[in-house]
């Protein structure tokens, strides 16, 4: 959070006294203090602050309040305002005091209670990143509405070598034209070539954040590496999970490519990067994230992908790397363009970038977006969605925009330095 520690307390106490809005102050490990209840908020704060002490006094501050925290939430605006002016008709001595009222009526958020950064619960991995690096990687537009007026927001996760905004212009970045759906997407780094270790933290980070800004689980959208990146979040960062309603994977590659034309070492010294390096087809990378049952879903995931994809391979089979099992029973549908669409011009020839514009593979996103769980193949009209060639949100101009992201990726593997000569290590959280 831009800002001085003591300001971002300062905000927290308004924030409880409804003020505004703050989630995701940076805090540190909670250390033993002699706070008590009777200790009022704001003393607490200042002593601290002027002990340099104001990013551990934060899980104390926390704690002081949760202890009169109501788990009787109101149940309508009219008796939310009620409560409130019970708690407050009389006014109240200080700040503290208010705060003390509002949260012993359960009128604000639970989550508030949680920072979500450096970690958001016991057997979240560390970040690696400051949070002010994780959240500018944030494109959260102007219109966004956090969940209000029944839209749903979700988040956009692009694949190797190319930006989120290019990626998904000329597709799914529609999606909030017309349908409820609020889409944020994520600017990763050096358009995903890095470790993809640290592509993930990116990803984990803003599931919790934009989770808890919408007050409401939220589905991922990812396409290619991004696939990857969400699956190794939600398997080192737990807290995730219970976050993410719905996980669509669009040309995933979980258990790598064998395709030697993108895979180092074959092209080393002239395009090889960290996130190519990790994802050959049985590199550190890829058996890490497939181990303990990682090559199983954790949230409803829906998968869709394409035999003749010219950047994963294989993907067809029962070996595709798209495939993710269900050992945990959340729930996976697994739709191979060319079985589902059979014969027909829907599961024609659909490139690794051209799933993105598919029929089927909007219908399914929209369709896992609106139920409970992943996409149902029996809820949609399958006769109706293989007969067309592209989604009908989109054109011809969409589909020649999201053919030339190829393009891109050249350019963005040609400025990439620096180029590396093995893949980088497993981190610790990872190895233990």
């Amino acid at each position: 959070m831009k800002g001085s520690h003591l300001l971002g307390l300062q905000v927290g106490l308004l924030v409880i006294a409804g003020a505004t809005t703050a989630i995701g102050q940076p805090a540190t490990t909670s250390k033993t203090t002699t706070t008590t209840t009777t200790t009022p908020l704001l003393t607490t704060l200042f002593n601290a602050a002027s002990n340099n002490e104001n990013n551990a006094i934060i899980s104390d501050i926390a704690a002081l309040l949760q202890q009169t925290y109501s788990t009787t939430a109101p149940s309508s605006v009219e008796s939310a305002l009620s409560a409130l002016q019970r708690q407050l008709s009389n006014g109240a001595p200080s700040i503290e005091d208010a705060a003390h009222g509002i949260t012993k009526a359960g009128l604000i958020p639970p989550d508030i209670f949680k920072p979500i950064y450096p970690t958001k619960a016991p057997g979240d991995a560390s970040y690696s990143l400051s949070e002010e690096t994780l959240r500018s990687a944030i494109h959260i537009p102007q219109s966004f509405e956090y969940g209000q007026n029944n839209k749903t927001p979700i988040i956009l996760v692009p694949g190797t070598a190319i930006p989120a905004g290019t990626t998904f212009t000329f597709n799914f970045g529609k999606l909030g034209t017309s349908h409820a759906v609020d889409p944020v997407w994520l600017n990763l780094p050096s358009a995903s070539l890095s470790d993809a270790q640290v592509n993930a933290e990116f990803v984990a980070y803003a599931i919790n954040y934009i989770s808890t800004k919408s007050n409401q689980p939220i589905p991922i959208l990812t396409w290619s590496q991004g696939g990857l990146n969400t699956q190794w979040a939600l398997k080192f960062w737990p807290s995730t999970r219970s976050k993410v309603s719905d996980f669509i994977a669009i040309s995933p590659d979980f258990h790598g490519t064998v395709i030697r034309t993108l895979v180092c070492p074959a092209l080393s010294l002239l395009v090889c990067t960290p996130s190519l390096w990790q994802q050959g087809y049985n590199t550190s990378f890829i058996r890490t994230l497939r181990a303990n049952d990682g090559d199983s879903a954790y949230v409803p995931t829906t998968i869709i992908y394409s035999t003749v994809d010219e950047i994963v391979q294989p993907q067809s089979g029962p070996f595709a790397s798209a495939l993710l099992s269900d050992v945990r029973g959340v729930g996976v549908t697994t739709a191979h363009l060319q079985t589902v669409c059979a014969g027909r011009v829907g599961g024609g020839f659909y490139t690794h970038e051209g799933v993105l514009y598919n029929p089927l593979a909007w219908v399914l996103a929209l369709d896992a977006i609106a139920h409970d769980g992943p996409a149902d193949l029996d809820r949609i009209d399958r006769d109706g969605v293989c007969g067309q060639m592209v989604a009908p949100e989109l054109d011809l101009s969409d589909l020649l925009g999201t053919e030339a992201l190829l393009v891109v990726a050249v350019l963005e593997l040609a400025l990439y330095t620096p180029h590396t000569i093995a893949e980088p290590p497993i981190m610790d959280y990872a190895s233990s």
